[in-house]
């Protein structure tokens, strides 16, 4: 008994064996399983493959055999059989590798495929020999395989045996089948008509009856259906051509000759030139051509319309194409998908609504409109790269956004929200000759290159309270402050200075001209060319000492 399971299948299932000198291919699959969980030692599979011409022979031509392995879970990845097939003696052998195991529930499927099957059918019988082993020893284990090869059992190729016959006396009509099956032919007129098939040395043929023949190119209906009518049946069809058909009205041996066709009641006629054809009408002036579709090369005309009396239509000048409308002269309108052109030339354009926008070419540039009127337009875009922009104002895509104006005098920022509110100009760095304002912030550090000049007020508000001075600070006019004023280092005056309120000096007082000390309303003390005056009472609580 084998250590393994085998299983044979064919494509087609039986294989068919070949008629009328064709060629039928078969492919036989082999399935090897284990059909234990135990794993198997096995070394070798041997499969022994008839071949030649008899019933039991599966091919002729061991050559065109095509072996492999398929589907394989019984080795492990990298331990796969080494496969080898002998096309003289017709043997399959699948070696396993060395200490490989047949694994547990695993399969292999060992395919023969690409050969004609030979032609007598048959039953084909394939020996296979397993070398495995049992216990310590190796033992080879026998198994017959079996598949059939039949004959078709369903009709097939259905042909003529000319397709292209002198006249319908030479039809003959051939097919392959089995003689079990009832057979009828449906011509190109009338019922089907049942047969009875002479058998041929070629398979079946069937010829129409006297008087049956077709005078024209024909198609016919091989109906197979088997005796009892238990099966819907089988329906082949083929077609034979004549070379001289026959037709109600004319008679052609080879081709029809002559210089015009003209119809029976309408007597429109077609008239064959040198280049061609003419269309010609009753009255023997240029006709009309009515068809579903036209595919021509070239088309040469003065103009060509629509078939309505008002429809559209298209001219031919010499400069190019015109589009017109109805039955005058006016021009039309070209509606389309696309449009690929070098040029336009237009005095406008628009949307196909009437009520969109639209755009004119006058002499200076281009003008956009809206709402299909003369009122201005938006134009909308990613980027424009223009010389130069003349607008009254210009402003963010939303009406919350900040606008400029240009006014003579130059340019004005205003914010989006409210009438004509100041807004903010935001920039890195600002590059001008003057500032004029009512009020200027400065976030961290304004740096003077040149100078400072101050009119009226310099004051700062937030942040520490002071006014910090690396270099100097020339003050022309007054110098007021309403608090404290700390000098820490030497204090110069070139004019007056006049101390409001309370002046306390901790350290001296060196005044190289005059030193006067004055109330609202006069003065109380000075100095003047070595004298000190006083004007009022002198008070001294501590020592008082004259040197003179």
């Amino acid at each position: 008994m084998a250590s393994l399971h085998y299983e044979i299948l064919t494509d087609p299932a039986p294989l068919q064996v070949p008629v009328a000198g064709e060629e039928r291919q078969g492919s036989v699959c082999i399935v090897v399983s284990n059909p234990t969980m135990d794993e198997v030692i096995w070394y070798s599979i041997e499969v022994r493959v008839p071949c030649g011409q008899a019933d039991g022979d599966l091919t002729a031509n061991p050559k065109t055999i095509s072996a492999r392995v398929e589907r394989n879970t019984a080795t492990k990845q990298g331990e796969e059989p080494i496969v080898a097939w002998d096309d003289n003696t017709g043997v399959l052998t699948v070696t396993a590798r060395p200490n490989a195991l047949f694994r547990e529930a695993g399969s292999m499927a060992l395919v023969l495929d690409g050969f004609p099957v030979s032609g007598a059918a048959g039953l084909v019988l394939l020996h296979v020999l397993e070398r495995a082993a049992n216990g310590a020893r190796v033992q080879k284990n026998p198994v017959t395989l079996s598949l059939l090869k039949q004959l078709p059992k369903v009709p097939r190729n259905f042909r003529a045996k000319q397709s292209l016959v002198a006249t319908g006396q030479d039809v003959v009509l051939q097919w392959d089948g089995p003689d079990t099956l009832v057979y009828r032919i449906q011509g190109p007129d009338g019922p089907p008509e049942t047969v009875a098939p002479t058998p041929g040395a070629t398979g079946w043929q069937w010829s129409p009856a006297a008087g049956q023949e077709p005078k024209r190119d024909a198609t016919y209906t091989l109906i197979a259906t088997s005796p009892g009518g238990q099966q819907s049946g089988y329906f082949l069809t083929t077609t034979v051509h004549l070379r001289s058909p026959e037709f109600e009205g004319v008679t052609a041996t080879d081709g029809i000759h002559s210089p015009w066709v003209e119809g029976t009641t309408d007597r429109g006629r077609i008239v064959f030139t040198t280049q061609g054809a003419r269309i010609r009408d009753a009255a023997d002036g240029l006709g009309t051509l009515f068809a579903a579709t036209t595919d021509v090369e070239t088309v040469t005309a003065a103009w060509v319309r629509g078939r309505g009396s008002d429809a559209g239509w298209i001219g031919f000048p010499s400069d190019g194409i015109r589009v017109g409308r109805g039955g005058g002269s006016d021009l039309g309108t070209v509606t389309a998908d696309r449009i690929s052109v070098t040029g336009i030339n237009t005095q406008w354009v628009g949307d196909r609504d009437a009520g969109k926008g639209w755009v004119e070419f006058p002499q200076s540039g281009v003008n956009v409109r809206k709402d299909g009127k003369q009122d201005w337009g938006t134009v909308a875009a990613d980027l424009a790269d223009l010389n130069g922009i003349n607008t009254k104002w210009v402003q963010g895509r939303t009406a919350a956004d900040g606008w400029i104006e240009f006014p003579a005098s130059g340019m004005n920022v205003f914010q989006g929200a409210g009438s004509r509110q100041w807004g903010t100009v935001a920039a890195d760095k600002a590059d001008l000759n003057d500032v004029v304002t009512h009020r200027a912030q400065v976030k961290e550090r304004l740096t003077l290159q040149g100078g400072l000049s101050v009119d009226n007020v310099l004051e700062t508000q937030d942040g520490p309270p002071r006014l910090i001075v690396h270099g100097r600070l020339d003050a022309e006019g007054e110098v007021k402050a309403d608090h404290t004023v700390t000098v820490t280092g030497d204090l110069t005056t070139l004019g007056m200075l006049r101390v409001q309120g309370e002046s306390r000096l901790q350290g001296k007082v060196n005044a190289g001209a005059h030193l006067s000390v004055r109330n609202a309303g006069d003065w109380i003390m000075h100095t003047n060319d070595g004298k000190v005056a006083i004007n009022g009472d002198l008070r001294v609580h501590g020592a008082f000492r004259s040197d003179s």
